[in-house]
Order: structure tokens, then sequence, then C-alpha cells
């Protein structure tokens, strides 16, 4: 999960007009300007911080079965811009995004249990 979050997140920090590109529709591109570069930069940092704080800290049970609920809002994000209210905003290259939260969410859940049953 580290590797993830480091390496996308640098793609945000250092190439955001792509990823702004490549994840949004034509109608929000266009839109872009240097505040949606700044806010893409910005989401790369702190994804790039997350990542850091993953490879470096000793994950217990506890910060697994945390790090995976807190990845519940992420998932109302990818409703919310996929189909619900804020539909055609993102394209359906973002259901990525829905599969990895999917993931990580599970993942964490599953690594919290089998520290867990270790225990």
């Amino acid at each position: 999960m580290a590797t993830a979050y480091i390496g996308l997140g640098a793609w945000c920090l250092l190439h955001p007009q792509s990823v702004i590109a490549l994840g949004f529709t034509p109608k929000y591109v266009t839109m872009a300007n240097a505040t949606t570069h700044l806010f893409a930069r910005c989401f790369g940092a702190q994804a790039m911080t997350c990542g850091l704080l993953l490879g470096t800290s000793e994950m217990t049970a506890f910060s697994f079965t945390a790090f995976g609920l807190a990845m519940i809002p992420y998932l109302g994000w990818n409703f919310w811009f996929g189909i619900g209210p804020a539909k055609g905003m993102v394209n359906k290259l973002m259901w990525l995004d829905f599969v990895g939260n999917v993931f990580f969410m599970s993942g964490s859940l599953w690594c919290a249990n089998v520290l867990r049953e270790e225990a």
C-alpha cells in the first residue's frame, strides 16, 4: 500500500495536468487552471505522506482496522462523483480508484484479522 500511495502521489505532485486529463471529463479538464493544479499537487503530497507513514510504521491490528475503516469516505466520494449527484465530473477511468479503495479497505481489514489471529 505504501508503494501505491507514494507512486501515485508522486504522479499527482509532479504531473498534475496528466492526472486531471486522465481522470476528469473534457468539460472539467478545460476548466483546469493553476489552482486546480495546486490542489492536485497538494493531494499528491498528502498521498505521499500517507505512503511514507504506512511504509515506516509498525502496523498493528488496530492500525490496519482504522486504516481500512478510514477508506469508507473515499468509497462515498466514488459513489458521489461516479453515479451520484456529481456524475459527469470524472470519467469512467476513475472506477479504478473505486477498485483501489475497495482493495485497500479489504486488504487492511484482512491484515488486521491475520494479526489478531497471530496474537
